[in-house]
């Protein structure tokens, strides 16, 4: 059998089981998964009942990763053979349907990541054959493709709404809802049948029908009501009802505090159906409302548990309540002291109270305690839940509210000497209450007038966080969240003493309390002021620097202690490393350089260590931001960069080595800063010259992650020393190449244009001049044939930019002479003579009063207006003249007044300095998941290429005189003699 056979496929993925052969098992895979054929035999692997279940199974994750990494590229453009694609398309439904448990999820995944990008336009018929497999007696074959259907149809619940969302929405409704509800309403029939006979084992596959039904219904109308759901709401909602109120053994497992049953999942989810239609279509759900208000009511207070496995459902019915408390007509159920003891007592206090459950995920899993404790969290926990219930409980009547809670507060608080969860309540209830509003990632806004939350820190939380004897950790907690809190109710002065006794708690033991203490830090060096419009940051780096040298030797004593913990424990809490970033953002330029050279030390100790198993993205994006700012603070030092490219390019070096790919993309990032800061006067270090080969090959392009790095590590090599490029046999060939391949690409065009630039710039003409008709040719292609909105905009501003280079007096002294207005039109009508008439009047003309970024709006005007005066546009292209200029006098006009917008910082940002805060919010980074996504250093992010930097006003009036001053030097030719009153008396004015 040869080795890069098809036939080898299950040899492979046998190797791939055993961990000291997996990674070159899957390297052999990859190797032939661009064969033709390779899909459709891997997918034959899978069906193939004649293999051991394992080598199946792995072959159906294989294949589904396949399907992720190779299905399209970034252009929508199939990267697997055109046969395989429709052999695969045309079979995958039918083998889903006959596989069994774990090989039908992985396959079902794979059918709705193809579906993503082909559903509807390149999969028209996927609707019609899920329908067509629809069962009235096969509910085994039912529940896989009603599995398929849910996963393509609830990507819809967060999106945008949109012409092509509804179209895509009403063209599954006009086919799927008929034979939807006469499946609903015999799975109904089916399960009350069961009930009735004890059947559980049908009972069992039908109610997981029926989840996934009434997952679909919310699907269905999670956008807006279709009609078709109103019209049916009497009947469906019936139903809902039905199930809501169920209570069955043969469905529950009372001995199991932990696995979620099928009636609970199926309780919950119709709760979440209901709260939409609240929420969203109360106007026609109403006649039903007071049924389930009761229903729901009941359900918490006897049929759910203090068990874990309730947990969702009670958050989700808790959820409802709060919706209804928000409707005027039913607030009277809320506004009264008896509904509100029972509320209290029944609901709120079971709820918030610390359970044993909650005990043990302290002690034993304090990282997921900390992010489902956590306000503002995605994570929903019963304690979150009944808090948002009372906030809004508030609302209705504060003053009552205020009293009843109090008292319950007062009284714990009295007990609290002998029972630790009691004060543990108190603190909780009283946070709740003193809230105005939710907590956001900004602490709280306002509080309750009622209550004076100074007051109760001082009496009741200073002692638990300055104490020595206070030994019980939740309390420790307790206390420090409470400056989390409410962090904005207490003033700098307050909040400075405070943070010695912080730097203090992260030398405690327990995780929770060291955790949440890092966290509370952070926060505390994010703060921004709103008394006015500039949100300065709170805290700067006079504020730390006592306590910098301990509060970072405690942070990476947290992370390092253990030589010997596994690099899947070490990243997994990323608040600890997020709070050095923070730290040394703050303290800028402060730090002492031995100081800066042990955190890099330590940070690449803990890259080297994570890097055995990327397991956290977060973890490893702070660490690479804190190596950022430790090299930014120190661009001002030549003799200290020069040393942190001693110390950090060997490292970065081996990760690329390595491949490590989760890495790669930061790691060209910071390679790329570190030339950007790098002194000009010194010699391109050996190591990127050794670079410049790898980083040209085909093989660094495959993930797009690493494109927006390798890109700007190009050009900053450009800039150190264009000659790495071209010396000795070297030849431009492979970097236009790049170019070339970058520019063709509708997701990676704009990382085209930015090395086209940078190639412009730092190439001398007499080696790049042979190849500009070839670039000029490349460029217009794209643009007539398959030209995207980006795309003709980054044009724009790319000829815009080159006309502008001679209004720069730093470029000039840098540049090619021949970099101008003059030198575009002759780039573009080297293609074909006059060509540029073309290009001009038809894109770039018409699309210059198409920018809304105020930067853009300035580089486009400026270099319509460079263009104008230029030797070639006056000799050439007389007739394009007035044109240019009533536009760009309309263009002026329409900017009148446009300010640059403030900058404002959300607390999670990332900064630049203490004056200068970039507007950043918290990092996005795919949902935390590692993958090929790009996850931009905010920290060290790219200086945009500004050939008008000197061009610095906050509005128009620059930009207007220069404009005029150009225009006015083709008076005597008498050109401006044709141009309309309009323009003219605008012209005047200026």
């Amino acid at each position: 059998m040869a080795e890069n056979s098809l036939e080898s496929i299950p040899k492979y993925l046998e190797e791939s089981l055993h961990p000291q052969n997996a990674k070159a098992a899957e390297a052999r895979l990859k190797a032939i998964e661009n064969q033709p054929g390779f899909s459709v035999n891997l997918l034959n692997v899978v069906e193939s009942s004649n293999l051991p279940a394992s080598t199946r199974l792995a072959g159906a994750v294989f294949f589904k990763n396949l399907v992720k990494r190779k299905w399209v590229n970034e252009d929508g453009e199939y990267l697997l053979p055109a046969n395989d694609v429709q052999h695969i398309k045309s079979e995958l439904l039918n083998v889903m349907i006959e596989l069994p448990g774990q090989l039908q999820v992985q396959i079902g995944e794979a059918i709705s990541l193809i579906a993503e990008s082909d559903f509807p336009q390149s999969w028209p018929n996927l609707i019609d054959e899920l329908v067509t497999k629809l069962s009235p007696e096969n509910f085994v074959q039912n529940k896989s493709i009603l599995m398929v259907a849910h996963s393509i149809f609830k990507r819809w619940r967060p999106l945008f709404r949109s012409d092509e969302l509804f179209l895509e929405i009403k063209l599954v409704l006009d086919k799927f809802t008929q034979p939807f509800m006469a499946l609903l309403t015999k799975a109904d029939e089916l399960m009350t049948e069961a009930l009735s006979k004890q059947d559980k084992a049908s009972l069992l596959i039908y109610s997981e029908n029926f989840l996934l039904l009434v997952q679909i219904y919310y699907d269905f109308n999670c956008q807006d009501i279709p009609e078709f759901f109103e019209d049916n709401m009497v009947m469906g909602m019936g139903i809902m009802h039905k199930y809501l109120s169920l209570d069955t053994p043969l469905l529950t497992d009372p001995e199991n505090d932990e696995e979620v049953d099928v009636l609970i999942k199926i309780k919950t989810a119709i709760i979440e159906l209901v709260s939409l239609y609240v929420t969203r279509y109360g106007d026609v759900f109403e006649p039903l409302i007071e049924n389930f208000i009761t229903t729901i009511w009941n359900l918490i207070n006897t049929s759910v548990t203090k068990q874990q496995k309730f947990d969702l459902l009670v958050v989700k019915a808790l959820s409802f309540l709060n919706s209804v408390a928000k409707m005027p007509q039913y607030q009277s159920l809320f506004n009264n002291e008896n509904a509100i003891r029972e509320i209290i007592e029944k609901i709120i206090l079971p709820n918030v109270a610390f359970r044993e459950i909650d005990e043990e995920m302290f002690e034993d899993e304090p990282i997921n305690f900390v992010r489902s404790d956590l306000e503002g969290s995605d994570f929903d926990s019963r304690r979150k839940a009944a808090t948002d219930f009372l906030r809004e409980l508030k609302e209705v009547n504060t003053e009552l509210l205020t009293n009843i809670v109090m008292a319950y507060v007062n009284q714990f608080l009295s007990n609290s000497e002998s029972n630790w969860r009691n004060k543990d309540l108190a603190i909780y209830l009283f946070s709740s209450l003193a809230t105005k509003g939710s907590v956001t990632n900004v602490g709280v806004a306002s509080t309750n007038v009622l209550v004076d939350v100074v007051k109760f820190f001082s009496e009741n939380i200073a002692t638990d966080l300055t104490s020595q004897t206070i030994t019980n950790p939740v309390l420790k907690t307790d206390a420090v969240k409470y400056i989390l809190t409410f962090r904005n109710q207490l003033t700098k002065e307050q909040l400075l003493t405070t943070i010695p006794l912080l730097v203090k708690h992260l030398e405690d033991s327990n995780p929770v309390v060291y955790t949440y203490t890092a966290i509370t830090i952070e926060k505390l060096l994010s703060m921004t002021s709103f008394a006015d419009s500039s949100h300065k940051l709170i805290f700067n780096k006079s504020d730390i620097e006592p306590h910098v040298h301990e509060l970072l030797n405690n942070l990476f004593n947290l992370i390092l202690a253990n030589d010997l913990i596994s690099p899947e424990k070490l990243a997994e809490n990323e608040f600890i490393v997020k709070c050095i970033m923070r730290v040394l953002s703050t303290i800028e330029d402060a730090l002492p350089t031995m100081l800066k050279f042990s955190i890099i030390d330590q940070l690449l100790q803990i890259l080297q260590k994570i890097a055995k198993n990327p397991s956290n993205p977060r973890f490893s994006h702070y660490v690479f931001e804190s190596i950022g700012l430790l090299i930014k603070y120190s661009r001002s030092e030549e003799d200290v960069i020069q040393k942190l490219v001693g110390s950090l390019v060997a490292s970065l070096m081996e990760i690329l080595g390595s491949d490590v790919q989760e890495f790669v993309p930061y790691t060209f990032q910071i390679l790329a800063y570190l030339l950007e800061v790098y002194p000009n006067n010194k010699p391109l270090p050996s190591e990127y010259r050794q670079l410049i080969k790898p980083v040209l090959s085909p093989a660094a392009w495959e993930f797009r992650g690493n494109i927006p790095g390798i890109t700007r590590l190009l050009i900053a090599i450009l800039e150190q020393d264009a000659s790495s490029f071209f010396d000795g046999d070297q030849s431009l060939a492979p970097l236009l190449g790049v170019f070339q391949k970058l520019i063709a690409s509708k997701a990676n065009d704009s990382y085209g244009f930015d090395l086209l630039v940078g190639i412009f710039i730092n190439i001398p003409f007499n080696l790049l001049n042979p190849y500009l008709k070839q670039i000029a040719i490349l460029l217009l292609t794209r643009l007539k044939s398959s030209r995207t909105e980006k795309y003709l905009k980054k044009f724009v501003v790319f000829i815009c930019s080159i006309s502008c280079i001679p209004l720069n007096q730093s470029l000039n002294t840098k540049c090619q002479s021949m970099l101008n207005a003059s030198f575009i039109i002759e780039f573009i009508d080297s293609v074909q003579p006059g060509l540029f008439t073309q290009i001009f009047s038809s894109f770039i003309v018409p699309s210059s009063s198409s920018f809304v970024n105020l930067q853009d709006k300035k580089l486009v005007t400026l270099g319509l207006s460079m263009i104008l005066v230029s030797e070639q546009f006056e000799s050439k292209y007389t007739n394009l003249i007035i044109p240019t200029i009533e536009k760009l006098a309309k263009n002026i006009n329409s900017y009148q007044g446009i300010q640059k917008p403030v900058s404002v910082a959300a607390n999670s940002s990332i900064l630049e300095s203490n004056s200068n805060v970039v507007p950043v919010n918290d990092l996005d980074l795919e949902s935390s998941a590692f993958g090929s996504q790009y996850s931009k250093l905010i920290s060290i992010q790219a200086e945009q290429f500004d050939p008008i930097s000197q061009v610095k006003s906050n509005d128009t009036q620059t930009i207007k005189m220069g404009v005029i001053s150009n225009i006015k030097k083709l008076q005597p030719s008498g050109a401006l003699d044709q141009i309309s009153q309009e323009t003219k008396q605008y012209l005047d004015q200026c």
